[in-house]
């Protein structure tokens, strides 16, 4: 099998959030459930203690009452306002926060495709195999480490409050109920925060893996090259962008949005620019000979645009490609080292870019 040696080009990573894949962590919106869900519980303690007491005393007034059919009427018309008044806001306050988290970390995903039936899905020799893959395995063991850390970390506050929880035996209700929610406060700050440290350690994790997952070969990128070719809405957008430049400030006016220029080095000049955003290869902005390639020549120097001497690179693209024309399929590899070369340039050796550069 081809190495995998590309970063995902935004077409591939559209074409995976339509089905659903993306950069998951299901411990982030759970952590942070987790902390909202027992924190406004708490938060809510006294109003949940005031309307428990009130529906108690409700209850047992209602003893002894002759209209029994009335009674069990009114016990649970009072229970389910109960539970409304005391459930709701916690319920509303969750499920908010819930997916105000999914969405910042993961972004709007509406994936239809997720939802087609696929055949694969009933093979049980494939669920078996899933079963056994790596990322079962590291969630198997990420829940070990919670539930283990989660222990430790109650029992370490249990320890320092057993003194404080043995003498709430002889104490008024009210002055217990307060110490089991003060215990209860430290037990969801540590517990909550070691949850919330290791959903954030997750997500970088889960990033950094998907983006692996998703790397191109390269005959992945070839292939999307090829197909983006034919496709009538790039072609009309950078036939446009042509006709844009063509009526600007002459042959040299694409050079600006190049990367890098690539000369001969006195004959030939052919711009580089590459969008991954919008396009999925590098295309040709700018191309002359002799006066013109000295135009691009200064056009690159005056926007600070780096300039290569590469005789055979230079032939190459002037013979086979043209303006606005991704790259040629065979000049890639060339190319894309250049544009790593290109990337890698410290910002603090600018003065430098204008250089010519000859690379062997």
């Amino acid at each position: 099998m081809a190495e995998k040696t590309d970063k995902a080009s935004p077409k591939k990573l559209r074409d995976a959030r339509k089905k659903g894949q993306v950069a998951r962590s299901q411990d982030a919106p759970a952590a942070f459930t987790f902390v909202v869900s027992i924190a406004t519980t708490l938060v809510m303690s006294k109003w949940i203690y005031t309307n428990l007491s009130a529906f108690v005393i409700t209850l047992f007034s209602s003893i002894g009452v002759d209209d029994r059919a009335g009674a069990v009427a009114a016990f649970f018309g009072e229970a389910y306002m109960l539970i409304f008044r005391t459930a709701l806001p916690v319920m509303v306050a969750t499920a908010f926060l819930g997916s105000l988290v999914n969405f910042v970390l993961i972004g709007p995903t509406f994936a239809p495709e997720a939802f087609k039936p696929d055949i694969k899905k009933f093979n049980p020799v494939s669920n078996i195999k899933a079963k056994f893959k790596f990322k079962t395995l590291f969630e198997l063991i990420k829940q070990l480490f919670k539930i283990i850390g989660a222990v430790f970390l109650i029992y370490g506050v249990m320890k320092n409050s057993a003194g404080d929880l043995i003498h709430t035996l002889n104490m008024p209700l009210p002055a217990a109920f307060s110490i089991y929610i003060s215990f209860l406060l430290q037990v969801i700050l540590r517990v909550g925060l070691f949850f919330v440290a290791v959903a954030l350690a997750d997500l970088i994790y889960q990033r950094k893996n998907f983006a692996k997952e998703m790397m191109m070969e390269k005959h992945e990128v070839k292939q999307e090259y090829k197909n983006s070719e034919g496709d009538p809405q790039i072609k009309g957008k950078r036939k446009q962008l042509a006709q844009e430049m063509a009526y600007s400030s002459g042959p040299a006016a694409g050079v600006k949005e190049g990367k890098a220029v690539i000369t001969n080095p006195t004959h030939l000049a052919i711009a580089i620019a590459y969008e991954p955003e919008e396009y999925p290869l590098p295309y040709i902005c700018a191309l002359g000979q002799d006066s013109v390639a000295h135009m691009i020549v200064l056009e690159a120097k005056k926007h600070d645009i780096p300039v290569l001497r590469n005789i055979a690179l230079a032939h190459k693209l002037y013979e086979e490609g043209d303006v606005w024309d991704f790259i040629p399929d065979a000049s890639y590899e060339a190319v894309a080292e250049i544009l790593r070369w290109v990337k890698s340039l410290d910002p603090a050796n600018e003065d430098n870019n204008n250089d010519d550069k000859e690379k062997e």
